[in-house]
């Protein structure tokens, strides 16, 4: 083969690779824009899926906005039918119970008269009957408007201050003349720890014990029933107590599988067939939920055959603090009493008035009074000197999260009172914090001043100086008969006595307990005890309070040599 051959056969070579190139150049090319065009495609097919997906959420949303709305408008027309609905049916309740009383009271005015008039058994059973069965209508008519008022909230809670003492006592004489002609042994305790005032509202409180009162008495026939009222807890850190009232009695019981249902509405003891016990079911049902939006509760204790105790707790009851203003007697007190051996107390209140009264009070006697407006200063000298009880005003104490409160515990366990000018309910201090013992309301009060000074700084747990005896050589003499009838007088009449004058450190509660158990040691000839109280007596006259203080823990020793003779 030639040269020229070659040549030309190589250059032909070369061409038809370079078109095969250039074809396959062109072919990815159109690839390439096939591509781009699929990509495009694809793009806004997605954007427009996509599109179409978020228009379709945002449409749902619409749709349930506009739904919430129809619904809020519709629950707004409700609620207003409600409310008319409740008005018409408070008006029509209202209305009934005064068409109802006005011939019911006829009706018992008139058999009460027949009851008093008729020599007739039989008619006078008719008479009784319908007596009795008008008493039940009424007070079916009344718990069922109170249920009503319950159910739609037309509830309201009325506190104010409350006499406990008086309150009670109210409530005992109005029930022991029924309890007495059923032959019962009807008994009221108050706890002695119990404050003279308290804020609760005492129609609600009354209308509960009285229902839980008049159910013992109707299921009791013999035996006794004892209103028992008792601390649940008492929280001097919030001036509040929790109460626990207790009716107890001895009659019928209630089995155990019914202590839950007999609060429930219409729900009645299922063990009592007789006429005299049937009721409606509604009164317990209504004192629970009475109870309940008085922050407390009622529960059950009972056994068929051995009796029931029923048990209203009330919680975070405010304690009534009293002021200058209930223009107390100041007459017969004496600060020079208090602690004669010295010491000190401070005042931290941003209002002069107060730290003066009690710089006043104490100016004779022998405690010192550092006074300070701000709490800084007061602060620093606390950390350097020792303090038998301080005083501060309760939104010092307590503002900035307690941090005042938590450094006066950081660098003094010294007994802490508060000073405030309002109610202390819901004021609450850390745990953490200082050691608040007890409260005084402003305008103070020097009557408040000096009980809770003498509760504090001449405790009975700081013992005496004096030196007990634990000889029972003094008692041996005694004829053992009438020691015997003297400790059982004395746990009944004297021992009581003893227990309010330590629990109150009143002046006037240890002289009641010394007259007695002078009274009770002259009639049995108990001389040692005659000597005694003749003495504390006189030290009660001279104001004496630290020999006070010793002879009480005294008594407490020579009661127990007398009752291990």
């Amino acid at each position: 083969m030639s040269l020229k051959n070659i040549f030309f056969g190589s250059f032909q070579d070369r061409q038809d690779l370079e078109d095969e190139r250039d074809m396959y150049k062109k072919k990815a090319e159109e690839l390439a824009e096939e591509l781009a065009a699929l990509q495009e495609k694809s793009s806004k097919t997605l954007a427009l899926n996509r599109t179409s997906f978020v228009s379709e959420k945002i449409q749902k949303i619409e749709e349930l906005e506009s739904e919430i709305v129809v619904q809020k408008q519709r629950v707004q027309e409700a609620k207003q039918i409600a409310q008319v609905a409740t008005h018409v049916k408070q008006e029509f309740l209202a209305n009934m119970r005064h068409e109802v009383r006005t011939p019911m009271n006829s009706i018992l005015a008139f058999s009460d008269m027949l009851l008093h008039e008729l020599k007739n058994k039989t008619h006078l059973s008719y008479a009784k009957n319908i007596f009795t069965s008008g008493q039940k209508l009424l007070a079916l008519l009344d718990n069922i408007i109170e249920l009503s008022r319950l159910e739609s909230g037309l509830f309201n809670i009325e506190n104010h201050a409350v006499d406990i003492s008086s309150f009670f006592d109210e409530i005992f004489k109005e029930h022991k003349e029924k309890a007495y002609k059923k032959g019962l042994d009807f008994t009221l305790e108050i706890d002695k720890e119990i404050p003279e005032s308290l804020i609760l509202d005492d129609k609600k409180v009354k209308n509960i014990l009285q229902n839980l009162i008049n159910n013992a008495i109707k299921f009791t026939s013999e035996g006794t029933i004892k209103i028992k009222v008792s601390v649940y807890q008492l929280n001097y850190s919030n001036n509040t107590i929790d109460l626990a009232i207790s009716v107890s009695d001895t009659g019928i019981g209630i089995d155990v599988k019914n202590h839950k249902k007999i609060f429930e509405i219409f729900e009645k003891r299922e063990n009592c067939n007789e006429i005299e016990f049937q009721g409606t079911g509604l009164g317990l049902s209504i004192n629970k939920k009475m109870a309940k939006l008085m922050n407390g509760d009622i529960s059950v204790s009972s056994k068929v055959g051995e009796g029931s105790t029923f048990t209203l707790v009330l919680g975070g009851i405010e304690i009534v603090l009293h002021s200058a203003e209930d223009d107390m007697d100041e007459s017969n007190i004496d600060f020079t009493l208090l602690k004669p051996d010295g010491g000190h107390i401070m005042v931290i209140d941003d209002l002069e008035a107060s730290s003066e009264v009690i710089k006043d009070a104490f100016m004779d006697s022998s405690l010192e009074v550092s006074t300070f407006t701000s709490p800084r200063e007061g602060l620093e000298l606390l950390k350097t000197k020792k303090f038998d009880l301080l005083f501060v005003d309760i939104t010092i104490l307590s503002s900035d999260d307690n941090a005042v409160s938590k450094v006066i515990a950081k660098i003094s366990q010294a007994p802490l009172v508060t000073l405030t000018a309002q109610s202390t309910k819901g004021i609450s201090f850390v745990k953490d914090g200082a050691n608040v013992v007890g409260y005084l309301k402003k305008p103070i009060s020097k009557v408040e001043l000096f009980k809770i000074s003498l509760k504090i700084l001449n405790s009975w747990s700081k013992g005496s100086t004096q030196t007990l005896s634990h000889s029972n050589d003094e008692f041996l003499h005694l004829d053992k008969s009438s020691v015997k009838k003297f400790l059982i007088e004395h746990t009944q009449a004297v021992e009581p006595l003893f227990i309010q004058a330590i629990a109150t450190n009143d002046l006037n509660s240890i002289a009641s307990f010394a007259k007695s158990l002078l009274c009770l040691s002259q009639k049995y000839k108990i001389d040692n005890f005659v000597d005694f109280s003749q003495e504390l007596l006189k030290k009660i006259e001279l104001f004496d309070i630290e020999i006070i203080n010793s002879m009480m823990l005294e008594y407490k020793v020579k009661i127990k040599q007398l009752q291990n003779l």
